[in-house]
């Protein structure tokens, strides 16, 4: 039995490398992609909520306004920030009339507060685009101009980018390696551009919409207490028939993640119960086991010695798990050492941050998220992807 679970999952690392070539075909990058300019650019509205962001929030918005679009408006949305969020926001505005600032006092109960943030700006927000991204994304010279010219061009109704995403913590980034391949593997990203699929993406970082298609579907009333809402923004656009698009922002949309192993487990509490757990230990408890042996399979296999052939299919899954991790590393820009030791140590780590996410959540009764407690129940009802 013991052996025929780990050929099997073995079997399921061949099977990643195969996903991983596909992914390498298909998904485009939004430095290589040339795209002509239009004859007429779209206003283009950039929306950046922030709740206490003081420490990144000035360098993110720097970064858009040099850009070179001709036709840009910034609306910041300042939730509820207890720092100086908001006197940053007021500060650059005084100087930038393209900035306009809100500040969110109240948080209307059955909203979750950055979804409430996205909606109270998208009313101030005028432009033809709308681009809902957060208060710690960086953007590369130009990275604007490309992403327009590539919707236009397409035709596109959202555009998705997957940003590169880097810590100063060597163990925070092999765990970014092993979230990025289970995000790869789970929701499969290439095939989110087919009208003849669901599959569907979105990006924190980067949710590129054309207003007259978002308008046409229930907006951020439908969202408002889904956890995951980015990746539901993608949904919320294919389900409408919008036009969906795929790019990898390396080089030209970057995100500091976590800078310390300790911030990024505080972090993930919100998305290891929501979304992977589904608010239920069991879940957590019974796909951390499953996730624990697909992860250590090809090292069982390789050593076994119980069943002769064995160490053949484990030698071959950790053959396919280093070309996988190097074609994926390969793909979004990033470090390969970390993107190699995301299989068996990111993926461990991850395991355990998930466990303690749905076990302090079950404790609780509901996520702590920014200062407001939201209950199970009212979470529950609000889901609208599951991962």
């Amino acid at each position: 039995m013991v052996a025929a679970l780990t050929l099997a999952g073995c079997a399921v690392w061949a099977v990643a490398l195969a996903m991983n070539i596909v992914m390498l075909r298909r998904i485009r990058r939004l430095d290589r992609v040339l795209a002509p300019e239009p004859e007429s650019w779209p206003r283009l509205s950039v929306v950046i909520p922030a709740c206490n962001e003081a420490d990144t929030l000035e360098v993110a918005l720097q970064s858009v306004l040099a850009q070179d679009y001709p036709e840009l408006q910034v609306v910041l949305v300042d939730d509820r920030s207890s720092d100086d969020t908001g006197a940053i926001m007021e500060r650059i505005a005084a100087r930038d009339p393209r900035v306009e600032v809100l500040h969110v006092e109240h948080l209307p109960e059955g909203w979750l507060g950055k979804v409430h943030a996205m909606q109270y700006g998208l009313q101030k927000a005028d432009g033809q685009l709308l681009l809902f991204t957060d208060a710690d994304v960086r953007f590369a010279p130009g990275a604007l101009r490309r992403a327009v010219a590539f919707v236009e061009h397409e035709a596109a109704a959202h555009l998705a980018i997957i940003p590169d995403a880097w810590s100063e913590s060597f163990v925070v980034n092999t765990c970014i390696a092993a979230a990025f391949r289970t995000i790869a593997l789970s929701q499969r990203p290439w095939r989110m551009e087919s009208p003849d699929t669901k599959d569907a993406l979105g990006s924190g970082a980067f949710n590129l919409v054309r207003r007259s298609a978002f308008e046409a579907t229930e907006g951020f009333s439908w969202l408002k207490m889904e956890v995951a809402d980015d990746v539901a923004l993608g949904h919320l656009m294919k389900q409408s028939g919008a036009r969906a698009r795929l790019l990898i922002g390396t080089g030209q949309v970057q995100v500091a993640w976590y800078p310390t192993f300790r911030s990024m487990v505080r972090g993930l509490e919100k998305n290891g119960f929501a979304q992977i757990a589904r608010f239920s230990l069991l879940r957590a408890v019974v796909l951390a086991a499953a996730a624990t042996w697909l992860s250590l399979a090809p090292f069982v296999a390789f050593t076994w010695a119980g069943a002769p052939g064995l160490w053949v299919a484990g030698l071959l899954a950790l053959l396919s798990s280093v070309v996988g991790s190097f074609l994926l590393g390969l793909l979004v820009g990033f470090p390969i050492l970390p993107m190699l030791l995301s299989t068996p140590f990111g993926d461990l780590i991850l395991v355990g941050v998930v466990l303690r996410a749905a076990v302090l959540g079950t404790l609780r009764g509901g996520l702590v998220w920014r200062g407001t407690v939201y209950p199970v129940a009212a979470l529950r009802a609000g889901v609208r992807v599951k991962f």
